[in-house]
């Protein structure tokens, strides 16, 4: 019986970054026991991606680089720094709901992850582009008004996009739009991989009084396709102890209430106590 044809060179890349898709992070140690290759043969191929701008290599493992432009899987996504997000989450629910708001989540892991720290509230109105989010909070709220914006699932993120979602928002008020971003940067503001999900979350920013990001550290220094929301559409930003103190102190500086939460990522001299943060000195 023949042996199995090996996966050409190019192949092999293509399948990495299939697979990085699927799961948004692998070690380079999997990634060789995945392939049957060395681990030296794994960072070329690694390296020649890195050079295309398709992944990002780090600390012995590779990810989905930002800059392709390439978007994760939603599970994929729930798996990354999940501890970290529900932490953001949990604080943003606590300090920025209250009882009887109107309030807007986008799809993303980090925003439905507040679904958890939303039951104690009353009178909630809910609108959301996201079907795992509506999943979320019919299980977890069932006392509260839940509003799907419908639309076009999009079947990557499932969330709900398109013209007929933006008709559907042009005509909602809400208290406060909460939304994530793929990256980051003063210059650049929020960016985001995909133009359909950009343009229904500039139509939620329309809506909304005020603006809340939930942004963990690691999204800090890192750019996207297009621009979401320029940093002077910002209200608050909820990180934590691993934000740039830099980041941290523009950010005041231009009038964001920056929310660093205590005991959540790396060390920092920044934190928070449930108050609004004062400036950087």
């Amino acid at each position: 019986m023949p042996l199995a044809k090996r996966p050409s060179m190019a192949d092999r890349r293509g399948a990495i970054v299939s697979l990085l898709v699927g799961q948004e992070q692998s070690s380079i140690a999997d990634l060789a026991d995945r392939f049957a290759v060395s681990q030296m043969t794994i960072r070329r191929d690694l390296e020649r991606l890195a050079a295309e701008g398709r992944v990002t290599i780090g600390r012995g493992e590779a990810r989905l680089s930002y800059y392709s432009g390439i978007e994760p899987k939603y599970a994929a996504k729930q798996r990354v720094n999940a501890a970290l997000k529900a932490q953001i989450a949990r604080y943003a629910a606590d300090n920025f709901v209250a009882d009887g708001d109107v309030i807007l989540l986008e799809g993303g892991t980090t925003v439905t992850a507040m679904a958890h720290g939303l039951d104690a509230k009353t009178g909630l109105t809910v609108i959301t582009n996201g079907m795992y989010t509506v999943n979320e909070l019919v299980r977890l709220l069932p006392d509260a008004t839940i509003i799907s914006t419908g639309g076009i699932l999009r079947d990557l993120s499932f969330t709900y996009v398109g013209p007929q979602a933006e008709e559907m928002l042009a005509n909602l008020h809400a208290n406060t739009f909460f939304m994530s971003a793929s990256g980051f940067t003063m210059k650049q503001g929020l960016t985001d991989p995909n133009p359909l999900e950009v343009q229904i979350r500039k139509q939620m920013i329309k809506c909304a009084e005020r603006v809340v990001v939930l942004l963990d550290s690691t999204k800090f220094g890192l750019i996207s396709t297009i621009t979401t929301a320029r940093t002077s559409e910002l209200d608050v930003v909820i990180t934590d102890e691993g934000a740039p103190p830099s980041d941290v102190k523009q950010l005041r500086s231009a009038g964001v209430d920056v929310r660093v939460v205590p005991g959540a990522g790396g060390a920092s001299a920044n934190t928070a106590q449930g108050l609004p943060a004062a400036p950087a000195a």
